[in-house]
């Protein structure tokens, strides 16, 4: 008896050891991360608001964590193809969504999705929110957006508008206006904001709803031209941009930029990342740079976060079914 009773000491003691080994041995690779080079993994191509806004920070984050991030751009379906990389990848703390709206609103606009917006993602950080503005080529005859309201009622079916791919926050913007004015326009997805941008400037498509960051130098080179804008607000970028919701009450529409990491990462090391985030926007010329650019930076908690995160899949589900976005 004294034998059994002295053998299950002895074993639950091993156990315990064990547990306190897996613990040491966790809490020593998040203390000594990062070791090697950081990912930001982007689902769209280089030149959108995403890619700009991932560049600038990784630039930032490579000096503050003394290890190269670096900004790895995969783009597909909205965002999709980058979404899953880290969705399926290994929690090990070297890679990292740098994310968009249009991770939540995916679950409201897509038929199926190979991975689960709440359970397979870890929020890290936010970093920005992004003011956009309605843009269309010189060739509309609008001037503004009551002008353009009028115009796309008379022409049904024969105004087009670009997004960065079914989901995005181009694409909501757009189908919102128009089930808000009780319009018709034709939609056409690209693999990017920067690929419909580009064709806004050729004529091939006739309005972009789009990031301010992604347009500026096309407004001010004058390849297009600016109605309005989609925040209840003047913005400091276009004063001279009248909001949509002053000819169309009611509509608002904004994006925000956030990193993730995949599900099972180690806690001490999304704490530390968070913290290097929040240190580089707490950085004077960084956040001069960002506004410039046309990104409001947002510091934020890894609670903050999770919870922000969760309330938009809720708010886009919403948007998604005021807009009629039908399902692709």
């Amino acid at each position: 008896m004294m034998n059994q009773k002295l053998k299950k000491i002895f074993t639950h003691s091993l156990f315990n050891l064990f547990l306190i080994g897996i613990l040491n041995v966790s809490a020593v690779h998040a203390q000594s991360w990062p070791q090697s080079r950081i990912s930001f993994v982007v689902g769209f191509a280089p030149g959108g608001s995403t890619d700009i806004a991932a560049r600038v920070v990784a630039q930032q984050l490579t000096i503050k964590l003394g290890q190269t991030v670096v900004v790895e751009n995969k783009p597909g379906v909205s965002g999709v193809v980058g979404n899953n990389i880290i969705a399926t990848g290994k929690p090990d703390g070297y890679s990292f969504l740098f994310g968009s709206g249009s991770l939540a609103s995916g679950p409201s606009l897509m038929k199926s999705l190979p991975y689960d917006v709440m359970t397979d993602f870890v929020p890290v950080a936010q970093l920005t929110v992004v003011p956009t503005i309605v843009a269309v080529h010189p060739t509309v005859p609008a001037k503004n957006i009551k002008e353009f309201v009028d115009y796309v009622k008379a022409n049904p079916g024969k105004v087009n508008y670009g997004s960065a791919g079914s989901g995005s926050l181009q694409h909501i913007s757009g189908a919102l206006f128009e089930k808000m004015i009780q319009g018709s326009m034709v939609h056409i997805p690209y693999k990017g904001g920067a690929l419909a941008n580009s064709d806004l400037v050729a004529g091939r498509v006739h309005v972009v709803f789009g990031p301010i960051v992604e347009l500026m130098p096309f407004v001010s080179s004058g390849a297009i031209r600016v109605l309005g804008v989609t925040s209840l607000t003047r913005s400091a970028s276009f004063p001279d941009a009248h909001p949509v919701a002053e000819v169309v009450p009611g509509y608002e529409m904004s994006t925000w930029h956030g990193v993730f990491a995949p599900k099972g990462t180690n806690p001490e090391i999304v704490d530390a990342m968070n913290k290097a985030i929040n240190a580089v926007l707490a950085d004077p010329p960084t956040r001069t740079r960002l506004i410039a650019l046309g990104l409001d930076p947002v510091k934020s908690t890894q609670q903050e976060f999770t919870k922000f995160y969760f309330d938009e899949i809720k708010r886009w589900k919403e948007l998604v079914n005021i807009a009629g976005a039908k399902q692709e």
